[in-house]
This record gives structure tokens, sequence and C-alpha cells, in this order.
């Protein structure tokens, strides 16, 4: 694949867990760096690709080590604030935080090798609601498809996309 999505199930370690919870345990199952570490993103990748790899403030350290173990190098970051404007003001839809509440997530972005660029004109924040738990935006793939050439595979997928190939239990 030219581009890779990947939301990996963080597995954060807290007391949020049970099937009634807030948190992603409550959602699906999680896994640890190392099952993360050993997942074959390197091969599915072609040499020339980017990595779109989505992380919160807490996994913000081991999302940049993720992407070098999968083969990539880091470039740069985009955020996800987690909202709408409403008249000239922005309404953040607020979500949990043992120190601050989250309105955003963010996706490193990854190369391998020198990949091509269709557009240099993708911003590195947008706004866009918040819906299901973990759900992503479409406006988030719409960037991506607007910035990178396919093949597209989403790993780790939660739905599944028109000309997307998924990988993952919810795909």
């Amino acid at each position: 694949y030219r581009t890779l999505v990947a939301d990996p199930p963080w597995g954060y370690r807290d007391k949020l867990g049970g099937p009634n919870e807030r948190g992603a345990e409550g959602h699906y199952g999680t896994m640890t760096m190392p099952e993360l570490y050993s997942m074959p993103v390197e091969l599915w990748a072609e040499e020339d690709s980017l990595l779109w790899l989505w992380t919160t403030n807490a996994f913000m350290v081991e999302a940049h080590k993720l992407a070098v173990a999968w083969g990539f190098e880091t470039r740069t970051i985009m955020t996800w604030v987690k909202g709408r404007i409403q008249g000239e003001r922005l309404i953040q839809q607020i979500g949990m935080g043992h120190f601050l509440r989250n309105s955003t997530e963010h996706i490193i972005l990854a190369v391998r090798g020198k990949p091509f660029i269709r557009n240099h004109d993708v911003p590195s924040a947008f706004i866009a609601p918040r819906r299901e738990h973990s759900e992503k935006p479409a406006a988030f793939y719409d960037m991506v498809e607007r910035m990178s050439n396919g093949p597209y595979h989403d790993v780790f997928s939660r739905a599944q996309r028109f000309n997307w190939d998924t990988f993952g239990d919810e795909s």
C-alpha cells in the first residue's frame, strides 16, 4: 500500500475497563506495545509510502516509537479538534482525561522512502464533530485521499470505506 492509516487499540491501563465503562477497554480489545510492534505493517507498505498513525495525548511518545518500529520516519503531526464552529466560536466536545479534559486527537504523519504527495494544501489541524467511540471523521479520510495516492489500507479499521482495504476486528 502507498497509504496506510492506523488507529491502534492503545491499552490505557486505567481503571475504566468493563463493558459498560467509557474507556477503550469497554468498547474493544486493546493491545500491548509488544503486540503492536509485532504487527507486519512494514510488510504491507510499499517502498515509498505514507503512514497516518492516530494517537491520543497519553500515547504520543509510544506512537512515535511505533511508527519507527513499523519502518517509517515521523515527519509532522495533524490534530483533530473535536467540535464545531457556532457563530464565531469554537465549541469543543470534551472527553476524558486525568489532568486535562481531552478535546483533541492527533495523527502522526510518517514516511517510508519518498512518497509522492498529491497536494500540499492539507492543514495540520481540522475541526470535526466527535461521533461514536473511536470513530474517525470522514473529513480526515477525505484529506488523506487528497494528499496521498492509493492503494489505501486502514489498519484497525472500525468501518468500511469505498476504495480502501481494511484490517481489524470491527471491519
